[in-house]
């Protein structure tokens, strides 16, 4: 059991919470459902293997030369979009990400979807930047097309490791 897993307490599953801390056999952990915290035994929690994400908010990324910040936003938050997970705000400069909260149906790894979510966003503000977001209509606007986007989001990663495998960076400009 480490700092950051999410457990439940045994006997009640839905009743998930994350490890803050741990001393011993003894475990600081904040309930997802109403953030409290507790101590609680380690042999009275239960390990879920699913894990809460915690990113820098305030990370800034340069998109084309122009520094982005990437904001994770609670729901109570007024530019909180329920139906989204992220999305790019060009006119402020900002990638905002919802701060996703384990719970019994969300995905188990949300480190890895978060990842995957601001990956996305950083797609449509390099789309944004390059002048293709407002002038892609032939046929509709295809810089804003979520799935391009996300095809875009999800093989970068791999396209990346492929050039380094290559060794075809280091000769490219910006």
């Amino acid at each position: 059991m480490n700092k950051g897993d999410i457990v439940y307490f045994h006997g009640d599953s839905d009743m998930l919470a994350e490890v803050m801390d741990i001393q011993g056999t003894e475990a600081l952990v904040l309930l997802l459902k109403n953030d409290i915290s507790v101590k609680a035994s380690i042999y009275e929690l239960v390990e879920t293997n699913s894990f809460q994400p915690h990113r820098v908010d305030g990370a800034v990324v340069h998109i084309l030369g122009i520094p982005y910040t990437i904001k994770i936003i609670e729901a109570d938050d007024y530019r909180y979009n329920r139906d989204a997970d992220g999305w790019c705000d060009v006119s402020v400069k900002e990638i905002l990400i919802y701060n996703f909260v384990q719970d019994i149906d969300s995905k188990r790894d949300l480190r890895k979807y978060q990842n995957s979510c601001i990956r996305h966003e950083i797609i449509h503000a390099f789309l944004y930047e390059s002048g293709l977001s407002s002038n892609s209509l032939s046929g509709g606007p295809w810089a804003k097309n979520e799935e391009m986007v996300d095809w875009m989001a999800i093989q970068a990663p791999k396209m990346l490791k492929a050039f380094e495998e290559a060794g075809v960076l280091e000769d490219q400009e910006g």
